[in-house]
């Protein structure tokens, strides 16, 4: 797996479901919690201790506050590509529906056009399909990371939205 493709699965983990101890148990990784740190350093306190009940509650909150309610920084093309996102969601649907792609549990519930399954396929992709797959799909991710970070309040989704920068 590239690097890039690492980022990108690290960034849909994130963002395809409200952060949960399995999530967070590979964020507080030694490796991975330095590199993360170095990226969004307010993100170092949540990375090294342990949560409590209320760190997860928070967390949860400001999910569905950026993603769900009435979303802060909507996570599907359809926000940022009007004339596209139908084009984006077929084509992820025809992957699923052809079996080339399987999805996690956490990932069966998200619309064809969410950023954590269109990350999630980037991920498994190498070379010119990867690259063609980024340019027909992805291009609203520069628009999508900006909202993130000028909406989020926690330090894990202002991580993310830089995360989403190197994709």
């Amino acid at each position: 797996m590239t690097p890039e493709a690492a980022v990108a699965q690290l960034a849909a983990s994130l963002l395809s479901h409200e952060i949960d101890a399995s999530i967070l148990a590979s964020l507080q990784q030694p490796d991975t919690a330095a590199i993360l740190t170095q990226i969004e350093p307010s993100a170092r306190e949540l990375l090294e201790r342990e949560w409590t009940a209320e760190d997860f509650e928070n967390a949860a909150v400001e999910f569905c506050r950026l993603f769900i309610l009435n979303p802060a920084a909507p996570a599907r093309a359809a926000a940022y590509e009007d004339k596209d996102s139908l084009a984006v969601a077929g084509r992820i649907q025809f992957m699923l529906d052809s079996g080339f792609l399987e999805l996690p549990a956490t990932f069966q519930t998200l619309a064809p056009d969410h950023i954590a399954l269109l990350l999630l396929v980037y991920s498994s992709l190498e070379g010119e399909d990867s690259i063609q797959f980024k340019a027909d799909n992805l291009a609203w991710l520069p628009l999508f990371s900006a909202r993130l970070e000028e909406e989020s309040t926690h330090a894990f989704y202002l991580l993310a939205s830089k995360i989403l920068r190197v994709v």
